[in-house]
């Protein structure tokens, strides 16, 4: 009998402690769920959690509460799920990073609230790359987007590969081609794939000193014929045309390729392989060509029309734009700011830092020709030289039907 009386009031002393813990953790929802941040921002390093640090200093600077929420890693899904809650006019989030090929769609479309007045002073303005900020940032004279992490398409070497040689001409590359470095191995590789390999057309292109714009020019047909010669001599693998950039810093990391062209942000890849290094992998300065010339890409914040918070994400752009908020993301990321006066001026403790500074100051940065029909011009271009370079399509009918989709970028 003691037993039973015993086990009765141990059962409803059990039934007590899990009654007052489910009771408690019933507040403690209703609670979380009553405390609204003071501003949302979905963002592609959301679960990184050097940036996790740098959001931790803007609360403290903004002394606001910021809620951070993940993207989809596969561009496709990111641009689809962004555009959807844009297109919905949904408020759920207020600040979203997006990259060039998103503005460029974007900010014809009414999404996007325009920044001259609250953000983007002439001071700020003037400190970023003056012709990308108006061809990706702006419309019709306004500013969509507040840059904050600057790409540079630059020269990448394997030095497992290709050792101590230094490639500083376009004789220098055309000779590493020739070379031979075993079974599988190229003295070079890209990425082909037909929403990838704009990046490298237009980088070569440059290089040429040709223009994406005009297909009749000289100089970008001598460009065609360079890469459809590095295809046709078997100078590199027509598996380049699968390949997205995922795939190519595969191949690059285990020694495949002995150089590529990728962007500098690539660098946390190599990095956190154990790549980066004096006999690794390393950045080196761009091999002259007819014109000393690269491509540039960046993340940038854009501020959510939709948004019921515009106050607050104001002074969040504001702190991003300014000189000790990008110098902050700098800082805790590892990462080239897009701020070309703070390249310029400060030592910034990045890898291979001094070499991505001179890119800046040497080399003519050119923004991505992107149209207002972004990912379908670019898909397009990509079948097109996809067939050109498989020889389905000649040169001539190529420039043709690339002359027709670039005539409607304007």
């Amino acid at each position: 009998m003691k037993r039973r009386v015993l086990g009765f009031v141990i059962g409803v002393c059990i039934l007590g402690i899990t009654g007052c813990m489910a009771e408690k953790q019933e507040k403690e929802k209703a609670l979380k769920e009553s405390r609204q941040a003071d501003l949302s921002i979905m963002h592609i390093d959301a679960e990184n959690p050097e940036f996790q640090k740098f959001i931790r200093r803007a609360e403290k600077e903004l002394q606001m509460e910021i809620e951070v929420l993940s993207c989809p890693e596969n561009a496709d899904n990111r641009h689809a799920k962004i555009s959807t809650i844009l297109a919905a006019g949904e408020a759920s989030v207020d600040i979203f990073t997006v990259n060039d090929e998103m503005v460029s769609e974007f900010k014809h479309k009414q999404y996007l609230e325009p920044l001259n007045e609250t953000v983007m002073s002439e001071e700020v303005f003037t400190a970023y790359p003056q012709s990308y900020m108006e061809h990706i940032a702006m419309q019709d004279g306004k500013i969509y987007s507040v840059p904050y992490f600057m790409d540079i398409m630059v020269f990448w070497v394997n030095r497992s590969v290709i050792g101590t040689e230094e490639i500083r001409t376009e004789e220098d590359f055309r000779q590493l081609l020739k070379k031979d470095f075993g079974e599988e191995c190229w003295g070079y590789g890209s990425a082909w794939d037909s929403a990838y390999v704009y990046n490298e057309l237009s980088e070569m292109i440059q290089l040429f000193g040709g223009s994406y714009y005009d297909w009749d020019n000289p100089q970008t047909k001598a460009a065609l014929t360079f890469l459809h010669e590095m295809a046709e001599s078997n100078r590199h693998s027509l598996a380049w045309t699968a390949d997205q950039y995922e795939q190519m810093e595969q191949k690059f990391l285990e020694g495949k390729y002995g150089s590529i062209f990728m962007y500098s942000g690539a660098m946390d890849t190599f990095q956190r392989a154990g790549a980066y290094g004096k006999e690794q992998i390393q950045v080196v300065p761009l091999p002259q060509f007819t014109r000393q010339a690269t491509n540039i890409a960046a993340w940038q914040y854009v501020l959510n029309r939709s948004s019921k918070r515009k106050d607050n994400a104001v002074k969040f752009l504001q702190y991003a734009a300014s000189r000790e908020g990008s110098i902050a993301y700098s800082e805790c990321m590892s990462r080239l700011p897009a701020r070309i006066d703070i390249i310029c001026e400060e030592e910034l403790d990045i890898p291979g830092f001094e070499v991505l500074r001179d890119y800046v100051e040497n080399v003519e940065l050119k923004e991505r020709p992107l149209s207002a029909n972004t990912m379908g011009d670019i898909t397009a271009m990509g079948n097109l030289f996809q067939k050109y370079i498989t020889d389905e399509i000649s040169q001539e009918d190529f420039c043709k039907k690339s002359q027709q989709i670039t005539d409607s970028f304007f």
